[in-house]
């Protein structure tokens, strides 16, 4: 079972009890405000199937997996961290990152956790290049793209509507290359 060992944090693979804790965490807290709110809470039905995925996934064994979840040392789960293929031919992968519960924002979790699966996503698959898509209103995410060396790419304006205002979808690039000047600035 991958485990990638960080100073704060680590990221592992799903077990089949993750389930019940994404379940809670996902139909609980504000977490969805920052990573759609146009889509809103999930719904019941969308919280159903996330046993189903979540043994799915365990199940395919991809190499490396789809999905971790990002832990505390201490080994409670706070977030996940994924990964998808936007284009395998020419080795162009996108990358989110996720802290559910409030009280673990702004401790640093998030950057660790993405950098670790970044680095690990470099070191362990043939890729060029690695995206990462936000919208404009999250600012955490932006300030995180930019903080790992990601460069922004594009603006898709007003690609995103609340009640309130629209929000321009951005996306953020880094290639193989820029990542080792990023690691060499950060001393690992």
């Amino acid at each position: 079972m991958l485990t990638i060992i960080g100073q704060h944090v680590n990221l592992r693979e799903f077990w089949s009890g993750d389930a019940a804790w994404l379940v809670r965490v996902m139909a609980r807290g504000s977490w969805w405000k920052w990573d759609a709110p146009w889509e809103g809470r999930p719904t019941e039905d969308e919280l159903r199937r996330v046993p189903v995925r979540i043994e799915a996934m365990i199940h395919e064994g991809a190499s490396p997996p789809r999905r971790m979840i990002i832990e505390t040392r201490a080994g409670s789960p706070i977030g996940t961290v994924s990964r998808y293929w936007v284009e395998e031919r020419t080795q162009w992968m996108e990358v989110g990152v996720g802290i559910y519960a409030a009280r673990h924002w702004g401790r640093g979790y998030g950057p660790e956790a993405l950098a670790l699966w970044v680095d690990h996503l470099f070191e362990a698959l043939d890729l060029r290049r690695i995206g990462l898509r936000t919208w404009s209103g999250n600012e955490r995410m932006v300030r995180l793209a930019r903080k790992l060396g990601f460069r922004q790419e594009a603006a898709f304006r007003e690609a995103y509507a609340t009640a309130n205002r629209t929000y321009d979808r951005v996306a953020f690039g880094l290639l193989r290359r820029e990542w080792k000047r990023v690691r060499r600035s950060w001393g690992s």
